[in-house]
């Protein structure tokens, strides 16, 4: 049996609409996995999932706002009363906030915590009692490099992404009894929705691919082959890890 095999397998991706969850997305359903795509944006998760079943893949479309407990408690009973199972959990659901510090609002922290920490909680605690008793599962939070060395002017998603790194080792070793795999994965800057200011920036832009030695920045599609391997069997022994994907930009110092 291939071990990166993800046929019979069901998996969730929140964020799946557009950027580096539909990449995740459709690299799963290429793998064989049964998917789910969810995003607040009904039109754009739609969308999405017409074209990638356009490319003979089984992807399906459930609507929800992570930081909602109830439509995340919603969205998962919908998936397992459909399939009948949830083997791998993928939360890329996001937002971003480009300001320094001292001009950030209570309330943007606010929205920054509710989708990435407590989402992310949430999420992940609704996809664990589905797999418990089940077999086990992957859950996956999509966290950012930003979460091991810092950047200026996003001191509030930093701490977001931070928390959900915390998060990441914590459940990892409260649900390695019930052979639940808890990872994060640590993109670099990497071109999606969320990140067209940085990217419109010139000299961010020049600055961010002097220090990449890949002599670029991210793509989404870069993120995904990772992402399948932490939700399949061949990750079966790695848990409570933050993988930085980011052109070796971290290792050049």
């Amino acid at each position: 049996m291939n071990p990166f095999s993800m046929e019979s397998r069901v998996a969730v991706v929140t964020g799946g609409a557009t950027g580096i969850g539909r990449a995740i997305g459709r690299a799963l359903a290429e793998a064989g996995a049964s998917v789910v795509l969810s995003s607040r944006s009904s039109e754009k998760g739609e969308t999405a999932v017409s074209a990638l079943r356009d490319e003979g893949l089984s992807v399906q479309f459930v609507p929800c706002d992570v930081s909602s407990p109830g439509e995340v408690a919603w969205m998962v009973e919908q998936v397992v009363a459909k399939h009948g199972q949830l083997d791998a959990m993928v939360m890329s659901a996001g937002l971003h906030v480009l300001k320094p510090a001292l001009e950030t609002t209570v309330e943007e922290i606010d929205a920054l915590l509710a989708v990435h920490v407590r989402g992310g909680y949430v999420c992940a605690q609704a996809a664990a009692r589905a797999m418990i008793g089940n077999g086990g599962g992957k859950i996956l939070f999509i966290a950012s490099m930003l979460a091991e060395a810092a950047a200026p002017n996003q001191s509030a998603y930093i701490a977001a992404k931070g928390g959900m790194v915390a998060l990441t080792r914590a459940l990892a070793i409260e649900w390695a009894p019930h052979d639940i795999q808890v990872n994060a994965l640590g993109p670099q800057l990497t071109r999606t929705p969320l990140t067209e200011g940085l990217y419109a920036d010139s000299q961010k832009m020049e600055a961010v691919i002097a220090r990449t030695p890949a002599g670029r920045a991210g793509e989404p599609e870069d993120v995904a082959g990772t992402a399948v391997f932490l939700c399949s069997a061949a990750s079966d022994y790695l848990t409570g890890q933050h993988i930085i994907v980011d052109g070796g930009r971290s290792a050049a110092g």
